[in-house]
């Protein structure tokens, strides 16, 4: 908090009659954050040509936020802040559940995905591996690089959903430009 009011040249004080605790102040900002990210998210799916570019666009939006941020701030987040980072479990997962799964049925419809697909076992899958992700048991961030292991995610599960269709557009996209 002295930070904050020294950046915006304010007393504390004057924080604290705007915003009562640091809580408070992170729920604000990473509610507004989640907001916004799910309307650059729906204009990118707006703006798809398919649904490979949609989950593609999407992948190349994620890395872009995971380039600015530490990886600390997550562990953090989920262990000083746990109803915090529930709001992302709960709101944003699901936003993102509902995401993957909407882009699977497209892919299937477009004939990109393979039609034996459960749409919503395969989104419920890619919401555990981004949970895994963010798990520092598994992923140390002293090990492991955040946007190799997003990009590994990526080529997994797309891999695993492409049609013979969607396989000759995947194999003219090199992901280390994503």
């Amino acid at each position: 908090m002295d930070d904050i009011a020294d950046k915006l040249g304010i007393s504390k004080k004057t924080i604290y009659a705007e915003i009562p605790s640091k809580e408070i102040l992170i729920e604000r900002v990473l509610t507004a954050h989640l907001r916004q990210d799910e309307e650059e998210v729906n204009q990118i799916i707006l703006t798809s040509s398919n649904a490979l570019d949609e989950i593609l666009g999407i992948s190349r939006h994620v890395l872009q936020f995971l380039m600015m941020i530490n990886p600390v701030l997550i562990y953090d987040l989920k262990k000083y802040y746990p109803e915090c980072w529930s709001l992302v479990e709960n709101q944003h997962f699901t936003f993102i559940r509902d995401l993957i799964y909407n882009n699977v049925v497209r892919g299937i419809n477009e004939k990109l995905y393979r039609e034996d697909l459960d749409p919503m076992i395969i989104a419920k899958l890619y919401i555990t591996l981004s949970n895994t992700m963010v798990n520092p048991e598994i992923f140390p961030v002293t090990q492991f690089d955040l946007l190799n292991i997003l990009k590994q995610i990526q080529r997994y599960h797309l891999h695993g959903i492409v049609s013979d269709d969607g396989r000759k557009i995947l194999s003219s996209i090199s992901f280390d430009k994503s």
